[in-house]
């Protein structure tokens, strides 16, 4: 188990360096887990430089100035509907950081008209997480594999 806490906070554009030195750790397997393909350190770059922070959802857990892991998420053609993509640094897995930075996703007043998360790749651990927060699940045999669907109230 970790002796720390991590600190939550949403991604700005100023935290572009940190995140490009937390996505440049991932190995090769992670990578693909995360982006459907292993991508080189020169293409992880070009896309972190690429991306509008401001025009998207992220929320990072901190270490002090080290960001150990993120959820991000990106529109999509429905407004209901954003696809998720996370990543933990595989020391920190399995003790509960991915849920917690979902639950924070699920609390954030911004995404009040959300009604569910499209996970391309379907990746096994997102079951339990939707399971643990009582979120619906949806799989599909192609992408999104997984749909997970939150019930709000009204």
């Amino acid at each position: 188990m970790s002796l720390w806490t991590p600190e939550f906070g949403v991604l700005r554009p100023r935290h572009g360096p940190a995140l490009a030195r937390h996505l440049l750790a991932l190995d090769a397997d992670d990578r693909c887990a995360r982006f459907g393909l292993a991508l080189s350190d020169a293409a992880l770059s070009a896309w972190v430089a690429g991306i509008r922070l401001d025009g998207q959802h992220w929320i990072g857990a901190w270490e002090g100035p080290c960001l150990r892991a993120t959820l991000q998420l990106a529109p999509t053609s429905r407004a209901s509907d954003w696809e998720l993509a996370l990543t933990v640094e595989r020391p920190l897995r399995r003790q509960g950081l991915a849920t917690a930075l979902l639950a924070q996703a699920l609390g954030d007043p911004a995404l009040t008209e959300c009604r569910g998360f499209l996970c391309h790749h379907g990746h096994a651990a997102l079951r339990g997480m939707a399971r643990r927060l009582g979120l619906a699940l949806r799989a599909q045999t192609e992408p999104p594999r997984l749909r997970l669907e939150i019930a709000r109230p009204g």
